[in-house]
């Protein structure tokens, strides 16, 4: 049964199939009307993400940013959803495909799908989309293509890790590897091509003790892991036993990430990697960068085309849709970074980046 909440979204779904939405929020649905044009026959684009996956200063918010980029330039309309939980999530989710499945207007219609949350339904069900032809579907971060209607993107985050692991002893040679879970498919990746990259890594600095190299896991389910209360991101951290007083953390899990964050600031216990996009912090000095935003947009505007969006795409290092931004914090960084890490030996991990990154999988 359907909770008052819940019937209330229903509607608001409703009339953003409607009509028009766009950039304002109303509970856990961002969208507007617009009382000048309720028959609007602009371009819609439905968004739904993981529970509570917006604002998390990171990955989702850059697909946020980069739908209303597109909406911006093209004149689209947007929905976009945030559930409260996962069965609200796929609650919505089968309504916008019932829904659609049904409609005979002109009006074109585009759901994108951020999290692998609902990978089994997408996959069972995305045919139900192939008797509306002015809709389609994208479903964000998969290797698999669907083989029903829609199409898929990947963003390759091993080359990125990879690059990352290997620099990170200018910064530590402790470090704390955290991983939303091992069902994500982006999250393994990214885990293994740190490991990888750290383990390979060419920087031999005087005086360095032996490197050290803890992965954890803050959940065993798909959807889990991506928030966390501070009371366990300190117990995770102040458990592990270093072998020296500079200590790293690499945290690839999503919202979970602002936890960590503000333990460290208030105790200064770690410094940190910046995930997804450039961080700005007195305890982090370079990030791990996903263009997600300049992809979305770039799936949103094939859509738009003639041409359409190909089946399924992969970027990754190669394509510059990832990448290691250095951005040390102060002097001492500056002069740590610039004594350890010369140009030459940067091109040289980034072009074994890009190598590996070919390679893995393979």
């Amino acid at each position: 049964m359907k909770t008052i909440k819940q019937w209330l979204l229903t509607a608001t779904l409703m009339c953003g199939l409607a009509f028009t939405a766009s950039c304002t929020k109303d509970g856990d649905v961002i969208y507007q009307t617009d009382p000048a044009d309720q028959a609007s026959t602009a371009p819609l684009v439905s968004v739904i993400y993981d529970p509570n996956a917006l604002g998390d200063r990171g990955y989702n918010d850059l697909i946020y940013q980069g739908v209303e980029n597109a909406a911006r330039k093209n004149g689209l309309r947007t929905m976009q959803i945030s559930p409260a939980t996962v069965d609200e999530g796929l609650a919505y989710l089968q309504f916008l495909f019932e829904a659609l499945g049904a409609m005979d207007d002109t009006v074109r219609r585009l759901v994108v799908v951020a999290a692998a949350s609902y990978d089994d339904y997408l996959r069972k069900n995305s045919s139900l989309l192939e008797s509306s032809p002015n809709t389609n579907l994208l479903y964000l971060e998969t290797e698999t293509p669907l083989a029903g209607k829609g199409s898929t993107l990947y963003l390759n985050y091993y080359g990125a890790m990879y690059e990352a692991g290997a620099i990170s002893p200018i910064e530590a040679t402790d470090v704390l590897l955290v991983g939303a879970n091992p069902h994500v498919k982006t999250v393994t990746d990214a885990m293994q091509g740190y490991t990888d990259g750290f383990q390979a890594s060419p920087v031999a600095i005087e005086g360095q003790r032996e490197k050290k190299l803890v992965t954890a896991w803050l959940s065993d389910q798909v959807s889990g892991g991506f928030t966390l209360a501070d009371s366990s991101a300190i117990r995770l951290m102040v458990t592990q036993e270093w072998m020296s007083d500079r200590h790293l953390l690499v945290p690839i899990c999503g919202g979970s990430i602002s936890s960590f964050r503000r333990i460290i600031e208030m105790f200064d216990i770690y410094d940190f990697v910046g995930i997804d996009c450039p961080t700005v912090s007195a305890h982090c000095n370079f990030s791990i960068v996903k263009h997600i935003d300049r992809a979305v947009q770039q799936c949103i505007e094939q859509w738009l085309s003639p041409e359409g969006m190909p089946k399924h795409q992969t970027f990754g290092l190669a394509d510059g849709y990832t990448g290691v931004e250095i951005h040390p914090y102060n002097e001492d960084s500056k002069l740590r970074f610039s004594k350890w890490l010369s140009n030459d030996l940067q091109q040289r991990i980034h072009q074994e980046a890009i190598r590996k990154e070919a390679e893995y999988g393979k």
